[in-house]
């Protein structure tokens, strides 16, 4: 028996930020699309956001931002540990797509540790929801 045995998780992605639309400067927004993957135990989630087409996302502050996406990433029995993953690519029709740093957080041990809100430039520099052209907040809870 693992030491979270018979406790539940969810992992709640709250909102995105982009801070680098990856496009010409005559274009005004990027068209982004998001994937998550959750591992814990023997079960991974994976999700694409939004479920269909793109999301236009400047990178001018005051559109720079995809908030109350408040999408449930993860939500289940959690094994000793947990990694949190999303990737972002910005869509171009005559190109190669381009791709967002990706993101990759690891917990483990007791899920209580766990709980939080985890979001850009708490943690210092070398914040991991603060990457150089992307930015996120998600949540942990125990439930």
């Amino acid at each position: 028996m693992g030491v979270n045995s018979g406790k539940q998780i969810r992992v709640i992605l709250r909102w995105i930020q982009v801070k680098d639309k990856l496009e010409p400067f005559f274009k005004e927004y990027g068209e982004f699309f998001f994937r998550t993957k959750v591992t814990s135990g023997s079960m991974t989630v994976e999700h694409r956001l939004p479920e269909k087409g793109h999301w236009e996302i400047s990178d001018h502050p005051r559109f720079s931002r995809v908030d109350k996406i408040d999408r449930i990433l993860f939500e289940g029995e959690p094994g000793d540990t947990m990694i949190v993953e999303m990737f972002g690519e910005e869509i171009d029709t005559l190109s190669d797509n381009d791709h967002l740093d990706p993101y990759r957080r690891e917990f483990s041990g007791d899920c209580g540790t766990w709980v939080g809100a985890y979001v850009p430039s708490d943690e210092g520099s070398d914040d991991p929801e603060e990457m150089s052209n992307w930015r996120l907040r998600y949540d942990v809870e125990v439930v």
